[in-house]
């Protein structure tokens, strides 16, 4: 992840490498734009949705760009929900990433095309992960980067019998029996990061004055 104390061009970088070396740039080193994966699970610290709604309420006033490569309207309609600026995929090139740093310095909200594509997809608000709630999506995000319940409990903030009520309550409304059809849907969703199979077709990316 990259922070910026500058506008864009000509502005200091630095950098971090999990979310608790980014956690305390963040109290020691102000900075004006946030560029973060939305996974970083190597850190003490909660990644994913935790994190990002961390940096939200404690720098208000700090632009943040999520990349990412998983493929879920109801986790990106959340992350914009929490006041994220850009919502870039990483199958995208570096080019569009500059793109959409000129976008949020401008003061607009950056989607990649491949992104707005699926949000603006009618079918998405019934796509299957679109039924689970934030929190299950969640749940099932970390399973699927092979922690276990306790685990989950810790880095959530939660207790280990909220998280199998979230585990069996996603199980349910997606028909499922068995954790490795859990797992085999975190992992059609991409929501470790992996690359997914199909893209969609390139276009302009969008941009949302606010």
């Amino acid at each position: 992840m990259s922070l910026s104390n500058g506008r864009h061009h000509g502005a200091s970088i630095s950098d971090a490498h999990n979310a608790d070396q980014l956690i305390e740039h963040l109290h020691h080193r102000p900075c004006e734009l946030l560029i973060t994966d939305f996974s970083m699970p190597d850190s003490q610290k909660p990644d994913g949705l935790a994190l990002i709604s961390y940096i939200r309420r404690h720098f208000e006033a700090l632009d943040v760009i999520v990349m990412s490569m998983f493929d879920s309207p109801a986790l990106w309609r959340n992350l914009l929900d929490l006041g994220v600026r850009g919502l870039f995929d990483k199958q995208d090139s570096l080019t569009e990433l500059d793109c959409a740093l000129d976008t949020v310095c401008r003061g607009h909200i950056y989607i990649s095309p491949s992104i707005g594509d699926r949000l603006d997809t009618p079918a998405c608000d019934t796509h299957t992960d679109s039924a689970l709630s934030i929190r299950e999506v969640e749940v099932v995000r970390l399973l699927y980067q092979g922690l276990s319940g306790r685990q989950i409990a810790e880095r959530l903030n939660r207790s280990e019998k909220t998280v199998s009520r979230h585990k069996r309550t996603a199980m349910q409304k997606l028909g499922l029996i068995h954790d490795s059809g859990l797992i085999e849907y975190g992992r059609a969703l991409g929501l470790n990061g992996a690359s997914r199979s199909v893209s969609a077709p390139r276009r302009r990316a969008k941009e949302w004055a606010v």
